[in-house]
């Protein structure tokens, strides 16, 4: 082999790891919004149905797991899901993840802040990357008690309600507008 064949097959290689990690990224954004929008479709995007979850209550797969998680989201009067600086390992077709998550919510004057991470599998099928195993780990959580409105002090910042693709705001964004 050339060295012209063998740095043209390095770079390839290189990209094709880039756009994995790139994809893994996008399936990890999604998650947080699929939740935050209550959009059960984007959050099938992410998950493989037989992915198994470990939310420490719920133990199991996905399809399960799914109506669990969306009634929980939908129960609350506004939430939040940061992840953040993901650390992804590629091993082929399957990819390590560790993900850092802040989430949040409000319900009925309280506000509850974990702070954790996500300890996750992505495989890839058929050319998709999907979450094929994932473990949330708790680090910390804070409750706290606010009276007032969702807004507090800054009533003109109009709260997203219903959160739901029906809302006026939502856009849809799944795997097909980076795929």
């Amino acid at each position: 082999m050339s060295d012209l064949e063998a740095e043209v097959r390095a770079l390839r290689e290189e990209v094709e790891n880039l756009k994995s990690r790139e994809e893994i990224r996008q399936q990890i954004t999604r998650y947080g919004r699929g939740q935050e929008w209550l959009d059960g479709s984007l959050m099938d995007e992410v998950f493989w149905p037989d992915a198994h979850v470990d939310f420490g209550f719920f133990k199991g797969v996905w399809k399960d797991y799914k109506p669990v998680l969306m009634e929980i989201e939908a129960g609350g009067e506004t939430t939040f899901h940061f992840c953040g600086s993901p650390q992804i390992e590629l091993q082929g077709d399957t990819a390590y993840a560790e993900v850092y998550g802040i989430a949040g919510g409000r319900n009925a004057g309280e506000t509850n802040v974990f702070g954790g991470r996500y300890i996750q599998r992505f495989e890839r099928r058929e050319g998709v990357w999907k979450i094929a195993s994932c473990q949330y780990v708790l680090d910390w959580h804070i409750d706290q008690k606010v009276e007032g409105p969702v807004g507090g002090p800054h009533p003109e910042l109009e709260a997203v309600n219903p959160r739901s693709p029906e809302h006026p705001l939502f856009r849809r964004m799944g795997i097909d507008v980076t795929g």
